[in-house]
């Protein structure tokens, strides 16, 4: 039973005179949020939740009754049911009920309570109606708005910043690094801040401080995501995010390039890689996965991401039902869905049936090649046509030669000189194995079976005029699986690395030049010409042909006169492993000056058919042989391939954009957001509360819906990021949430002139952040009062300047520079700096290679870290960097024992605090101006004396250790793990300013931007 008229009677009457005398509360700013955050769950614009038919985010809801017939009265709260219960003892008739853990406090009551007497006017939520531009002193716009609200509590701005405070504070803000001693020395003496943010806007630097903010957006990463995690190529859209930056693209190019880039009008290959903001989704790769399904997520993310990022609306509650807080429903979700529905399937059952992981299939662009390799890439062509046109020339010429060669060889077929075994007169091999001689000649190996082995044959032989060697690798009944190979009886393999030989006279040795070898058989990829290249990685080996006897031959470059008492000398080089070493083996000599006696069998038997006889394919293969026997002809070729396979290594890299199906897919409502149960099918459309899209179909016109005029969100939402950025806080505090649950802006006159002066601008991001910085707001000293702790300790007034922990890239960055390590080199693929080995293989099922790299990479800014999502940068995590599986607006800022361990210990900050101890010990003019000069590089200003008297102590007492304990050095100054060289050559000091340089990169101060 209502009620209402006895909670009338005893608590609403004498309220009732003194609303008249007070002004309306103000609906937006002081209702709206609590009827959000207490009745809208139940009594909102989610029909299917709604109970009691009441409705209570609309005025018609609200008056025109429900299951009650008066739940409002304009101008009557005494007649008002939602009065009574909000004031009832019945736990039955209490709004809100006791299980939904929420209660109104009496300030919230009286509130509901003066607005429903004074006529219970709704207004339309502020983030739905359209920015409009306040009046304010054209030359201090941002002040004249903040002022206005100190003024009204009582408080005013703070004292300015010190100038060198300020211009740290302004180069960290702006591009993310700590000014130059010359940067301070610069601003001490002219004073110049106008120019000072000039300078800063312009530097390239810029681009990568703020695309760090926008990647986080973006979900931007490496890798694919889930278990497997596999890499992939997204660093080109983020290198477009930092060039779009750096020239100011205005926002509304920026918006329409990265949602819809490749349905632009003769779009360019930059257009096309801005799309990259939507392939950087998650995409699960895993065995069982649903292709459609993974799919359908992706989609799902994207109009999710849309929305937080360029709405400030947590569209995804209306995924699964209608919004319950926001005037939000199914329908508007799927159709604007339905803009992002057109997309390829990008994953794939496996082509390969052994594969556990789905195949990533794109799409993919291909990128041109880097200006470098375009270079490279030229000289290389040039190069290969010029040995091409000389290769035809040697071919042209050399047909007589081989009429002539044919001639000769068939005539030297009958003389046909024979083979000779050398005599063995001593064998050692590096393994240790026993070996015996045998009666043909060949030595048997047997016993253990080494791992590597160098075989050292020494030989003599009676044949003069030696022009060829002929290596026979036999098989043999004690052989694992009869060899010729002796390490494993199913795979009896060998792999010969490199066959030397030497004429060994008076007890010395002359290295004997061998210029092609030929074998019965060669592995692919394994060839004969491997064993003379003198590379360690290539060779000659048989396989599958295991069980059979194989030759190669080696054709010397110039004949051998053997002299009477010399022997020669051969190393038979197989350093494969696992065994793969030959079993047995015998070396011949031939004297032949024709090379008949080193021809293939196959060719020997072309040769003894008379020319009248031989078909086509037996006349080529003997004019091929005859090529291949060219000296010149071989090393032409040779230098060809390498040359071939170095182009073809300059292969293109891909990045991931997006394309449109031709014929559109069909979008309907899914019940509960499963993709499984399709309902009503729906059209491309824009959410019906903003401000409707005619004749709307694809991608390009939502990007160009989101850039109009008339949008209220989309501006407000990102000058509320921007400033968040630099004041640690928005002005709506809720940055991805501007919807009737957010928290109401501070300051909403200035958040509207704010979103004004950007699209009238010409969307001018960098003038906006001018604007800001520029301000006597921002340029406040960050110091905090007792007034201002008791009266704003938030700091949503913005009395001061705000004081906050750097994020992960910027602290490493900050690091970096200060040790005067950082690399300044921009773009290109994700580097890969020191991480702790085997980090990777703990996360993820395919573990990508992590190649540590030794050169000026590992020192480049952290936004060009690999970003793999299972396991992010460590340092970073520990930071508070997110895996970037979804969009993040605006990272957390925890404080915890494990950051001051990272900063001490990780050998990426030990590294860095080496080199800025160096730094400090080779630039300082002298020993008693170092601690002044460190706090000059790391701060910007001198030390004061208490932290000279501290820093001083540190130095002497480390120092003292250090010479008594010598032996130390190398631990602090030697690790395996930098790769810095230091160049002060005292090695006390150096590992004595180590702990200096340290302690400083671990203030507080250091670390903070304030």
């Amino acid at each position: 039973m209502p009620i209402r008229r006895v909670i009338s009677s005893l608590l609403i009457l004498p309220w009732m005179a003194l609303q008249a005398e007070e002004d309306a509360p103000d609906f937006n700013r002081e209702i709206r949020p609590i009827l959000a955050e207490n009745c809208f769950h139940c009594h909102g614009p989610d029909e299917k939740s709604r109970e009691g038919d009441l409705r209570l985010d609309t005025f018609e809801g609200a008056t025109e009754g429900g299951e009650f017939a008066d739940p409002v009265v304009p101008g009557k709260p005494g007649e008002s049911e939602l009065i009574a219960r909000i004031h009832s003892k019945d736990p039955e008739e209490l709004m809100p009920p006791p299980d939904s853990k929420r209660t109104l406090t009496e300030k919230e009551k009286k509130l509901l309570e003066r607005w429903v007497a004074s006529g219970a006017k709704y207004e339309e939520h502020w983030a739905w109606v359209s920015p409009v531009r306040a009046s304010v002193p054209e030359n201090k716009p941002v002040d004249a708005f903040i002022l206005r609200r100190l003024e009204k509590e009582g408080l005013e701005f703070s004292k300015p910043a010190t100038s060198g405070n300020l211009l740290r504070r302004l180069s960290l803000d702006l591009i993310g690094l700590p000014p130059s001693p010359d940067d301070f020395e610069r601003f001490s003496n002219w004073g110049n801040y106008a120019a000072e943010v000039d300078r800063l806007l312009a530097s390239p630097r810029f681009g990568e401080r703020w695309a760090r903010h926008w990647l986080d957006l973006a979900r931007y990463a490496d890798s694919n995501g889930f278990q497997a995690d596999q890499l992939r190529p997204s660093w080109a859209y983020r290198d477009w995010v930092i060039d779009a930056l750096n020239s100011n693209m205005p926002y509304d190019q920026f918006t329409i390039e990265q949602i819809a880039g490749d349905l632009l009008p003769k779009s360019d290959l930059r257009q096309k890689i801005a799309t990259g903001f939507h392939r950087t989704v998650t995409c699960n790769v895993e065995a069982g996965v649903s292709p459609e399904g993974n799919r359908m997520n992706q989609v799902f993310d994207r109009v999710n991401t849309t929305a937080t990022v360029w709405l400030g609306i947590t569209l995804e509650c209306a995924q699964c039902h209608d919004h319950k807080f926001d005037p939000f429903t199914m329908k508007d979700y799927y159709s604007l869905f339905a803009y992002f529905n057109n997309t390829p399937i990008e994953v794939q059952p496996p082509s390969n049936k052994n594969d556990v992981s789905h195949d990533f299939v794109g799409p993919y662009l291909d990128l041109p090649l880097s200006p470098e390799q375009q270079r490279k890439a030229d000289q290389l062509d040039e190069i290969i046509a010029d040995l091409t046109r000389e290769r035809e020339k040697l071919n042209e010429g050399s047909e007589s030669e081989f009429v002539a060669w044919q001639k000769s060889a068939m005539a030297s077929l009958a003389s046909q000189p024979k083979w000779q075994a050398m005599k063995v007169t001593a064998f050692q091999s590096s393994g240790g194995e026993e070996h015996r001689v045998l009666k043909d000649g060949s030595v048997l190996l047997a016993g253990k079976v080494p791992d590597t082995a160098t075989y050292t044959v020494e030989v003599e032989t009676k044949l003069k005029d030696i022009t060829g060697f002929r290596l026979e690798t036999l098989t043999h009944p004690d052989l694992p699986g009869k060899g010729p190979g002796r390490g494993d009886a199913v795979r009896p393999n060998f792999v010969l690395h490199e066959f030397r030989a030497a004429l060994k006279t008076g007890g010395k040795e002359r290295p004997i030049s061998l210029q092609k070898a030929e074998a019965d058989f060669s592995q692919k990829n394994w060839s004969v010409a491997g064993a003379i290249d003198g590379k360690a990685k290539t060779g000659w080996a048989i396989s599958p042909q295991f069980g059979k006897p194989h030759q190669a031959t080696f054709e010397l470059t110039e004949p051998i006169a053997n002299a009477s008492g010399s022997k020669f000398v051969f190393q038979l080089v197989q350093n494969f492993g696992k065994g793969r070493v030959i079993g047995n083996v015998r070396i011949s000599a031939i004297s032949d000056p024709s090379g008949v006696g080193s021809l293939p069998p196959g060719i020997v038997a072309i040769l003894k058919k008379s020319e009248g006889k031989r078909n086509g394919k037996q006349v080529e293969k003997l004019r091929s042989h005859f090529l291949n026997s060219d000296p010149k002809l071989v090393r032409l070729e040779a230098q060809l391939a390498r040359l071939k396979k170095e182009r073809s290594d300059l292969k293109v890299d891909q990045t991931l954009v997006m394309v449109e199906l031709e014929k559109p897919r069909k979008t309907h409502i899914l019940k509960r957001g499963n993709f499984l149960a399709p309902d009503v099918e729906v059209t491309p459309g824009t959410p019906t509360r903003l401000p409707k899209l005619e004749n709307s179909s694809n991608r390009l016109d939502l990007a160009k819906w989101l850039v109009r005029r008339d949008n209220p969100l989309t501006a407000r939402v990102a000058v509320n990021r921007w400033w968040a950025e630099l004041f640690g806080s928005g002005i709506v505090a809720t940055l991805e949430d501007f919807g009737t649950q957010s928290e109401p802006p501070t300051h909403p006159e200035l958040l509207d002139w704010l979103a004004v002066e950007l699209m009238e601008s010409g969307w001018d991001m960098k003038h906006v952040l001018k604007t800001i910085v520029m301000s006597q707001t921002y340029r406040q000293s960050s110091r905090l009062t007792p007034e201002l702790l008791e009266k704003d300790p938030r700091n949503l007034l913005f009395a001061r300047a705000p004081r906050f922990r750097m994020d992960a890239e910027r602290l490493r960055d900050n690091a970096l520079t200060i040790s005067g390590l950082l690399s300044t080199k921009m773009h290109g693929k994700p580097i890969m700096p020191y991480q702790p080995n085997g980090l990777w293989r703990q996360t993820g099922r395919n573990e990508p290679k992590w190649v540590e790299q030794k050169d000026e990479n590992r020192w480049r800014r952290g936004i060009y870290i690999v970003y793999r999502r299972a396991a992010p940068y460590p340092s970073m995590v520990n930071f508070d960097a997110p895996d970037r599986s979804s969009c993040m607006v605006q990272r957390p800022r925890t404080n915890t024992p494990i950051q001051a361990l990272t900063m001490l210990n990780d050998p990426a900050y030990v590294e860095m605090a080496l080199a800025l101890a160096d730094r400090i010990l080779t630039e300082s003019k002298a020993p008693n101006e170092r601690v002044n000069y460190a706090f000059g590089l790391t701060l910007g200003r001198s030390a004061t004396p208490r932290e000279v008297k501290i820093m001083e102590e540190l130095v002497r007492s480390r120092g003292e250790y250090y010479r008594e304990n010598q032996n130390k050095l190398n631990a602090v100054l030697k690790s395996p793990k930098f790769f810095y060289n230091p160049k002060h050559e005292n090695k006390i000091e150096l590992a004595t300013w180590f702990h200096v340089a340290n302690a400083l990169l671990n203030l507080d101060e250091v670390m903070t931007r304030n």
